[in-house]
């Protein structure tokens, strides 16, 4: 197995808590409380917003054309297409621009917003790449695993189209790209890199688990 797709076997018990987490399965059933799913999408809008700057740092870093349109790409998606579904999904809830202005960032959201920018800042393009790739290929594989779990209950879920979109092909193929990008710069890397690869990884694991208990909870801080 390549370096990069062994991290998710690295992290196999927080990725799987995060799959089991009573917000993840309540999305497949359909029976999340949807104060916390209202919660959730205002936070993960904020942390959106965040998220596209980590690749647009990767851009600024990258030494090649392919990964800076690689960088640039992602970015677009995630302000052009992810974001689109959670305005969708705000309609629903009559939740208009001001609401989400006025927000403020939980406490949760702004530990994994800042320690992304904080890897952005002083690491390497690979090392953008271990802090970028959690959230992607936790959504896309909760998704396609809740879409199997209740393909018999999915007609009438609210969240169908949240399960939909992250299962989806065309989200899988803007990211699947980091794979052999990962792999291919690890093979000059000192095993001590590889450490602080793997370290940054699992922090972001840990820090999706965080974040579906903070909408759960619907908690700002501690």
């Amino acid at each position: 197995m390549s370096f990069s797709r062994a991290l998710k076997e690295k992290t196999k018990k927080i990725w799987e808590d995060g799959y089991n987490h009573p917000f993840v399965q309540g999305l497949g059933s359909g029976n999340l409380d949807k104060e916390s799913f209202k919660f959730y999408l205002i936070q993960d809008y904020i942390y959106l917003l965040e998220y596209a700057k980590v690749f647009a740092k990767g851009a600024i870093k990258a030494k090649s054309e392919f990964l800076m349109a690689k960088f640039t790409e992602a970015q677009y998606g995630i302000l052009c297409n992810e974001m689109s579904l959670h305005r969708e999904y705000m309609k629903e809830y009559g939740i208009n621009a001001e609401e989400v202005e006025e927000a403020k960032q939980s406490l949760f959201n702004r530990a994994y917003t800042s320690n992304m920018m904080a890897v952005a800042e002083t690491g390497d393009v690979t090392e953008i790449l271990a802090v970028v790739f959690p959230c992607a290929w936790t959504y896309h594989d909760y998704a396609t695993r809740l879409k199997e779990q209740y393909k018999d209950n999915l007609e009438g879920n609210f969240y169908r189209s949240w399960i939909e979109s992250y299962a989806g092909d065309e989200f899988k193929e803007s990211f699947d790209w980091f794979y052999d990008e990962i792999d291919r710069q690890c093979k000059n890397k000192t095993e001590e890199e590889l450490i602080r690869l793997e370290e940054i990884f699992e922090m972001g694991v840990q820090m999706e688990y965080l974040f579906w208990d903070m909408a759960y909870k619907q908690k700002m801080s501690y």
